[in-house]
């Protein structure tokens, strides 16, 4: 700024003018700043309510299945215990139960809902000697035994990702805080640099404001003093 060709006052005033543009670029680069530390710290937040909301989901798959696993391994234990060691021989399904009919039944019911493969034609589990009894060859027993053992696989399979994934999940949960931390830190500091800015503008801004109404006053007073 050049102020050698301008009288006093407005060389003043553009020093005053230009202390004032000044402030007011640094005040809003602080307050860009402020705002992008919140908007950090809101995606953070949220990225680790996503990631607990997936660890829930997990967690809950958990449960279920771990339950699941528990009523297969009861059945495949029962369906071994009522096996016909001749592979093509007739057991009754609940036959190391007591050979039970409405248990035969029940289990055939059971081996349905696990969605098992069920052979049909002539070696479709049935009531083979009419003793009101629910019998399957001794094969088609192993076949169910084998796809309930690939099913529990599959399950603690799962169980055992979902756990890693949780944890891998945690650990970038705790990483989000230590980022929100140091951000919320950063920003108790922007907010007191803010401050002191926003008073030093206006500060500046006041000053300018009574430089410009004595310029004004002084103006007035010498056009009085010459009438």
């Amino acid at each position: 700024m050049d102020l050698s060709s301008m009288d006093l006052e407005t060389a003043l005033m553009q020093v005053q003018q230009q202390r004032t543009q000044l402030l007011d670029s640094t005040l809003r680069s602080q307050m860009d700043a402020v705002n992008q530390r919140n908007q950090d710290i809101a995606g953070l937040n949220e990225k680790s309510a996503a990631l607990r909301n997936a660890n829930t989901d997990m967690e809950s798959a958990n449960v279920d299945m771990t339950a699941k696993i528990a009523e297969y391994k009861d059945l495949a234990d029962r369906l071994a215990a009522s096996k016909c060691p001749d592979p093509d021989g007739w057991y009754g399904l609940s036959f190391g139960q007591g050979d039970n009919g409405d248990l035969s039944f029940k289990t055939l019911d059971q081996i349905k809902a696990a969605g098992l493969d069920i052979p049909g034609g002539d070696n479709a589990p049935r009531n083979v000697d009419g003793n009101h009894t629910m019998d399957a060859k001794g094969w088609v027993v192993q076949s169910f035994i084998d796809q309930l053992g690939a099913k529990i696989a599959g399950m603690e399979e799962s169980i055992k990702t979902n756990t890693a994934t949780i944890k891998t999940n945690n650990d970038a949960i705790a990483d989000n805080k230590n980022a929100i931390d140091s951000l919320s830190n950063s920003q108790q500091m922007d907010m007191l640099r803010l401050q002191s800015l926003s008073n030093k503008r206006n500060e500046a801004f006041d000053v300018m404001t009574n430089f410009i109404k004595k310029m004004q006053d002084n103006r007035s007073s010498i056009v009085g003093n010459m009438r």
